[in-house]
């Protein structure tokens, strides 16, 4: 999982789910949202707290420049 903390919206959250061979981004406000599987918003409440402080936040250290 990686953050991006956005200029106007809330968090860019993307996961990566290596059951189905995907990944998914999605902001944090649309957690509560019908469109998103019960088990990932289960596991996303799990993680608010440490979304919400910027501990997967992705800080573009490495980006190339």
């Amino acid at each position: 999982m990686f953050t991006v903390k956005g200029k106007t919206e809330s968090r860019k959250v993307t996961v990566m789910d290596f059951k189905k061979e995907r990944t998914i981004t999605f902001f944090v406000k649309e957690i509560e949202s019908d469109e998103m599987e019960d088990d990932l918003k289960e596991y996303m409440h799990g993680q608010l707290v440490k979304v919400e402080r910027g501990y997967w936040d992705y800080s573009g250290t490495y980006m190339n420049r």
